[in-house]
């Protein structure tokens, strides 16, 4: 699953732990399965940032870079 998808997974289960009427047991699963949405999305988000981190290392001779916050 790409990350778009998995973002959209995730907010789809956001908005359905936000109802009123829904009943525990479901509410727990949901938010197990989005508990495992966003670890995976941090990892996706994370390995990113490395690559990211890598190529501007290796830019480094060959141009000039200032350092950015993902945050």
């Amino acid at each position: 699953m790409k990350i778009d998808e998995t973002l959209r997974k995730l907010e789809e289960i956001t908005k359905r732990l936000e109802e009123e009427d829904l009943p525990l047991e479901e509410a727990l699963h949901l938010f197990e399965e989005g508990i495992a949405l966003a670890a995976k999305i941090k990892t996706e988000l994370d390995q990113a940032k490395l690559k990211i981190q890598q190529v501007i290392q290796k830019a480094k001779d060959v141009f000039s870079l200032e350092d950015f916050d993902l945050q």
